[in-house]
């Protein structure tokens, strides 16, 4: 166990966020705030805290905005995740923003059934930009320009309230859809279907997105670090961004990648089609480095 000069271990540890801070579809649940949550025991919140003899009171929680941090919860009978702060509290770690504009619920029903399209819903619609974008205006664009901006600025001046003594560490997302560099020649379209499917079975790790839609998605991620990275300076927070770090270990990658890709289960004889837990979301290797991301950033700011 590392001891830290400002943060000395007992200290006590306050993760909020969302499924990417709660550590969504890996092994171990906690049940933690409820069950529906998704959080793991493997979270890097769980892994900083053993990693520095923190006191950890993990509220993370899959699908959590940032209101679900400041005013309300998704989950009935759930307090807002700042209540777990205090003046006693010396670290606090977040992931939020993505849910805000619905942005990963978006890219989950972009799946396509080939790398040209059309996608699986939007009436045989090409792509999903092809829906979001109209006229020259982005939905997605618009929204984190505007309700992501105020959520993430909003969330962080009231942590800035609530825990006064605590040092901050806002986490970025990684790579979900790689830049132009990190794409492959033919493209990162591997099919979510096949003939197993007929039966009920379904490829894992897919990457059912169009090429138009890789490119799109990427740079609404890119916009959305951006506006992170742009509130956490004007709030004073460490903001650690893994988004163009994990460019070639996105969920496109074949090797290593640090993101899973999508695999899909059926219920009622194919009537309902869903996304296993963990698709798109860090798996142990991506949870791995997003941890050692955020031992440097605590390092530096216990210092």
């Amino acid at each position: 166990m590392e001891q830290l000069d400002g943060i000395p271990a007992g200290s006590e540890y306050v993760a909020l966020g969302d499924s990417y801070s709660a550590g969504y579809g890996l092994d171990d649940p906690t049940g933690l705030p409820v069950t529906a949550c998704g959080q793991s025991a493997q979270d890097y919140p769980h892994r900083i805290a053993a990693r520095f003899g923190l006191a950890l009171h993990d509220v993370t929680c899959g699908g959590a905005t940032s209101s679900d941090i400041t005013t309300g919860h998704q989950f009935k009978g759930v307090p807002p995740q700042i209540e777990a702060l205090s003046d006693t509290t010396r670290l606090v770690t977040l992931t939020i923003g993505g849910n805000d504009a619905d942005i990963f619920g978006t890219a989950a029903s972009c799946l396509a059934l080939s790398a040209k399209g059309p996608v699986f819903s939007g009436r045989d619609a090409p792509s999903c930009r092809s829906t979001l974008v109209q006229d020259g205006e982005d939905q997605l664009g618009a929204k984190i320009q505007s309700r992501v901006a105020l959520g993430i600025a909003g969330t962080l001046a009231a942590i800035r309230q609530a825990a006064p003594n605590a040092r901050i560490v806002f986490l970025g997302y990684p790579a979900i859809f790689p830049d132009a560099a990190h794409t492959p020649a033919k493209g990162c379209f591997r099919s979510a279907l096949d003939i197993g499917t007929l039966t009920g079975a379904f490829p894992a790790n897919s990457y059912p997105f169009t090429n138009t839609d890789v490119r799109y998605l990427h740079g609404v991620q890119q916009e959305l670090n951006d506006v992170a990275k742009s509130a956490a300076a004007a709030a004073g927070v460490r903001y650690v961004d893994v988004f163009a770090s994990t460019q070639a270990r996105s969920a496109c990658a074949t090797k290593r990648p640090y993101v899973s890709g999508v695999t899909l289960d059926s219920a009622n004889g194919l009537r309902r089609i869903d996304l296993e837990p963990g698709a798109l979301h860090p798996n142990t290797r991506g949870v791995a480095y997003l941890t050692r991301r955020v031992e440097s950033a605590v390092r530096s700011l216990a210092g």
